[in-house]
């Protein structure tokens, strides 16, 4: 997957490797290549995916006891349990 970032008229080359910066972060290939630089056993990974559950499942369950949280928080944090 290739990431493309245009420069505009008024950009300098900081401005350019600020974008493509931000873009390679939110395409989530940085946090893929340092989660495969090592073997992780399988055990591992699923635990650290059940902690991971766990903490949201946690966090969700004490937002929803705050009374000036909007829905779209919650709406959020059930997305998040879903997918992962």
């Amino acid at each position: 997957m290739a990431i493309v970032v245009k420069a505009k008229k008024g950009d300098s080359t900081n401005d350019v490797i600020r974008k493509f910066k931000k873009a390679s972060v939110a395409s989530g290939i940085v946090q893929k290549v340092k989660d495969s630089r090592y073997f992780k056993k399988p055990s591992k990974i699923k635990s650290e995916k059940t902690a991971t559950r766990s903490r949201l499942k946690k966090r969700s369950r004490s937002l929803k006891k705050m009374k000036n949280i909007s829905p779209q928080v919650l709406i959020r944090m059930n997305q998040k349990l879903g997918s992962s």
